[in-house]
């Protein structure tokens, strides 16, 4: 990132609170594997999507409508470019990656987020000719070795019975989608205040998700309003959507795609440290060989990283 933030004046908010931000980010978001297995049978995808942002839309008007009104001018002067935002942020990764979901294995979804972080290296490599150290290229390795055996339950030899179809590429879809979100936000519009921004984004999306989730209700997929669906809908809308949301873009912005989605390969570990507490699931000794090679790889992929 030395190359396109040279130019920059040097951010207010110091490296270490970013991966603070970072770590935090991912996990709000391994919080959400846990919210999809307790709405498995309980909340379809769609209507889970739609209500997510929904919620986080009105709960963040109070915070988000006055700093998007002061700078309105802005908005409109970019509009294409932050209904971009919203479209590969938030529908375009959300939509294929619920759907792709819906039409593969727990396994292979699994194993294709973990492409994630290499899918955002390769898109910045591409759209912004950003080179990678021999610490990031061997972290990389790293952590995929070890997000590879938190999804194969340690078992190696289950990757050659694995089978790849319509809804993996949907999931691939997603991830690319994601990549793109992240990677663009070198050309968010300088200024624009956060909570305006997910305001706007949140605002956004939730009338290009109303056609799926109407989709689904007409065949008849829907789900009780209980105290523990909409708890539920309400972690996924002010935890994993707009305080993650916010807490992801900042941390772009100061220490770039690439660094940033190294946090992915967090997700798993918090998700199988969330499941052991909450879930009451067993920690095996796969997960912590695993865990070691994660955080081996993180510290060696982000060890130099600088403004």
């Amino acid at each position: 990132m030395r190359e396109i933030n040279k130019n920059r004046t040097r951010p207010a908010t110091p490296l270490w609170l970013a991966y603070v931000l970072l770590v935090l980010t991912a996990l709000f978001w391994s919080g959400t594997t846990i919210v999809g297995r307790a709405a498995t049978g309980e909340i379809p995808p769609f209507s889970l999507t739609f209500w997510r942002w929904l919620m986080a839309f009105v709960v963040f008007i109070p915070f988000g409508f006055r700093p998007f009104w002061a700078q309105r001018a802005i908005y409109a002067q970019y509009w294409l470019r932050v209904v971009g935002f919203a479209f590969f942020g938030i529908v375009g990764f959300t939509i294929s990656f619920f759907f792709g979901l819906q039409h593969t294995t727990a396994i292979n979804g699994s194993l294709l987020q973990a492409a994630g972080p290499v899918i955002i290296v390769l898109t910045s490599l591409i759209v912004l000719k950003l080179g990678l150290s021999a610490g990031e290229i061997i972290g990389t390795i790293l952590a995929i070795i070890g997000s590879i055996l938190i999804v194969l339950h340690g078992d190696v030899m289950e990757i050659g019975s694995l089978e790849f179809g319509l809804g993996d590429i949907f999931v691939v879809l997603s991830m690319l989608c994601w990549a793109i979100y992240t990677v663009s936000l070198k050309w968010k519009p300088q200024g624009l205040d956060p909570l305006g921004f997910i305001f706007v984004l949140a605002g956004l999306s939730v009338p290009m998700i109303l056609p799926f989730y109407l989709w689904e209700l007409s065949r008849g997929q829907t789900f009780a309003p209980s105290a523990v669906n909409i708890g539920l809908i309400l972690y996924t809308s002010i935890f994993a959507s707009v305080i993650a949301y916010l807490f992801w873009n900042k941390s772009v912005e100061i220490v770039g795609p690439n660094a940033a989605g190294f946090s992915h390969y967090l997700i798993p570990v918090f998700g199988t440290i969330m499941s052991v507490i909450i879930l009451n699931e067993t920690i095996e000794t796969y997960h912590m060989i695993a865990m070691v090679l994660i955080f081996t790889g993180l510290y060696l992929a982000t060890r130099n990283r600088t403004h």
